[in-house]
C-alpha cells in the first residue's frame, strides 16, 4: 500500500478526477477481495488479487496529468500502467512471488480492453476476468452515487442505431461507437454484458446499481428501454 500512496502523492489530489482515481483504486482492490473469497482462492492468490486491484489504474494518474482526460485515445492506461509497474519494479514491495509478476502485468494490461487477448494461461485469464469485474462494479457504484457529481453527464443527442443494435443484442458497446455523452451512458449500461462472476451479478442486483444510475438521469424516457433491458438481463443471471 505504501508504494501506491507514495506514487500517487506526486499528483494533485485537489483535482476531483485524481482524487476519484485514488479512492477508486482502493475500492476496486476491495472488490477483488470479495470476488477472490467467493471463488475460495487461497491466501497467496488473495494477495495477487489485491495487488492487481490497487494498481490496475496506476496509468490513469499520469494520463490525466498530461492530457486532462481519461479517454484512451491519447494513452492506453492499461498498457501504460503495465509500463509503470515494470519500470519501477513496484511489485517487489508486496511480497508477491516473481512467477506471478507476469500474471499481474497481464491482468492490468487487459483490464480496460474491449476483448481479452488470446492465449492467456488459465491463471492469468482468471485474474484478468476478476479485475474487469471489480473495475466495472466500482464504476457502476460511482455513477449511482450522488456525491460524485461530475462523473455522470447527459446531452441532447440521439443514440445511434449502431449503439442501440449492439446493446439490445447483449453486446458491450465498443467505445469507438460513441459520439456523444448519451452513447457513453449506454456504454456504461452495457457493462453487465461483460461481467464474468456470479458474485458480481449479485452485487449489481443487491446494491441496485443500475436503479441508482437511472434515478440520477434527467431524460429518463430516452434511457427507459435500455434500463429495463439490462435489469431483466441481470435478473436472469441472479435467479
Amino acid at each position: 500500500m505504501n508504494y501506491f500512496d507514495e506514487y500517487t502523492k506526486k499528483f494533485d489530489m485537489t483535482v476531483p478526477e485524481i482524487e476519484y482515481k485514488y479512492h477508486h483504486s482502493y475500492r476496486v482492490m476491495d472488490n477483488m477481495v470479495v470476488i477472490a473469497k467467493s471463488l475460495s482462492l487461497p491466501l497467496k492468490d488473495l494477495e495477487v488479487a489485491k495487488c492487481i486491484g490497487l494498481f490496475h489504474d496506476i496509468g490513469r494518474f499520469e494520463q490525466f496529468k498530461q492530457y486532462k482526460s481519461f479517454k484512451d485515445i491519447e494513452m492506453d492506461h492499461g498498457d501504460f500502467g503495465e509500463k509503470v509497474l515494470r519500470e519501477s519494479d513496484a511489485l517487489k514491495h508486496f511480497g508477491i512471488p516473481k512467477e506471478d509478476y507476469e500474471v499481474i502485468y497481464t491482468a492490468i494490461r487487459n483490464h480496460n480492453k474491449y476483448e481479452i487477448e488470446d492465449n492467456l494461461s488459465k491463471r492469468a485469464l482468471m485474474f484478468t476476468k476478476m479485475i474487469r469485474d471489480a473495475d466495472k462494479l466500482d464504476i457502476l457504484y460511482a455513477l449511482g452515487n450522488p456525491e460524485i457529481k461530475w462523473i455522470i453527464a447527459e446531452d441532447d443527442n440521439e443514440i445511434s442505431p449502431r449503439v442501440s443494435e449492439a446493446f439490445f443484442s447483449n453486446r458491450q458497446i465498443k467505445s469507438s461507437y460513441n459520439n456523444n455523452k448519451n452513447e457513453d451512458l449506454v456504454d456504461i449500461f452495457s457493462f453487465a454484458y461483460d461481467i464474468n462472476f456470479k458474485v458480481s451479478f449479485d452485487i449489481i442486483k443487491n446494491e441496485h446499481y443500475y436503479q441508482k444510475i437511472y434515478q440520477r438521469l434527467i431524460n429518463k424516457e430516452l434511457f427507459k428501454s435500455y434500463f429495463e433491458h439490462i435489469t431483466k438481463y441481470i435478473d436472469e443471471r441472479t435467479e
